[in-house]
């Protein structure tokens, strides 16, 4: 398979500060995009250990578990940085260990809890509020201190359900009482258009800042790259800063032997790059290179729909194929690539026996 042509590394794409009196504040002005389009679709799963979000388009489940505790990273330690808590409604449902949050049940518009039967072959028992139902099709699932949870909309198969020009929105899930509402509006750099039916595709989130960290491919067409990667206030729906021409799938925050970074999926090539995030979450400096999924797996192409970091300091990415439409694969096609961390050297590096 040919070595797909390396992107190379944009230093311009400073962050923007947002006025907080104002939603949208001044743009940079832009760099002239790279006229590169990936290949294929994906569904969001996200896997809750307790708490951390992920699968975009076809698998979105994060499980519950039946614990109460709060756990949250130091920043001085090197490390993922989430809170696990569950939802005080589900406590109130006496839901059982095998139930999950999912956006991908089949024939099942919006957000349910599937409690999994107990057996292989048993139906599973699906519970859903009204209200869940109200963005249509969802997709990213990521959950926030509290045991709030925040989803996004995103079309799956056809837009009847997800018009193109409400993708660009995130809705929150009530802790205490389950009810699902717009929490935030973000602006997008250009409108929609017929080449791209997607908005908002990764979410994120910053247990000890409060922040959540939204990746947008909305405006975006074959040969304009307008994506934008906002930093949200978590307490007021206030978009704070935002990192402009930026197409992004999967986002998660590591606290680095050099400090605390965003770390983020490229949806047009095959490379994970990060941000710093200084002491109140907030974008800093420039952007660097983390790692390169070119010639990896089977595809030699994947995008990293999904980033996340385990106990042991590795970062574990899925990949998938990824095109701005809606081609419906028959089969899940996703393949995990897992990177050590070098805390000395202060950089990651493939596990063994995962090249092609």
């Amino acid at each position: 398979m040919s070595k797909p042509k390396r992107r190379p590394p944009d230093l311009s794409k400073e962050p923007v500060k947002i006025n907080k009196t104002t939603p949208t504040g001044k743009q940079q002005p832009r760099t002239k995009p790279r006229a590169s389009w990936p290949i294929v679709t994906g569904l969001v799963v996200v896997i809750l250990g307790l708490v951390l979000g992920g699968l975009w388009l076809t698998n979105s489940k994060t499980e519950v578990k039946p614990s109460t505790t709060v756990k949250v990273s130091s920043s001085k330690s090197v490390g993922n940085v989430d809170c696990e808590e569950i939802p005080k409604f589900v406590q109130d449902l006496n839901m059982s260990q095998r139930s999950a949050f999912s956006t991908s049940e089949r024939g099942v518009k919006g957000l349910v809890l599937v409690q999994q039967s107990a057996t292989t072959n048993g139906p599973n028992q699906i519970y859903q509020k009204p209200s869940w139902t109200s963005a249509g099709n969802l997709a990213p699932l990521q959950f926030g201190k509290g045991g709030t949870l925040f989803v996004a909309p995103a079309p799956s198969i056809n837009v009847l359900d997800n018009p193109v020009n409400q993708q660009n929105q995130v809705y929150r899930v009530d802790n205490n009482t389950g009810e699902m509402a717009r929490f935030v509006a973000l602006p997008q750099a250009a409108p929609a258009n017929p080449e791209n039916p997607f908005g908002v595709l990764g979410l994120g989130y910053d247990c000890e800042t409060d922040k959540l960290y939204v990746a947008s491919v909305a405006g975006s067409s074959r040969d304009h790259e307008v994506g934008r990667l906002y930093e949200v206030d978590a307490t007021k729906a206030t978009v704070l800063s935002q990192s402009d021409n930026l197409d992004v799938l999967g986002l998660a925050v590591f606290n680095s032997a050099k400090g605390k970074r965003l770390y983020y999926g490229l949806a047009r090539w095959p490379e994970v790059w990060s941000i710093a995030l200084d002491a109140n979450g907030s974008f800093q400096g420039q952007p660097r290179l983390e790692v390169s999924l070119a010639n990896l797996g089977s595809r030699g192409s994947d995008k990293a729909r999904k980033i996340e970091f385990t106990t042991s300091n590795q970062m574990v990415v899925h990949g998938i194929e990824f095109s701005f439409n809606l081609i419906a694969p028959t089969e899940k096609q996703e393949t995990n690539y897992s990177f050590n961390y070098d805390a000395t050297a202060d950089k990651w590096t493939l596990q063994p026996n995962q090249q092609s």
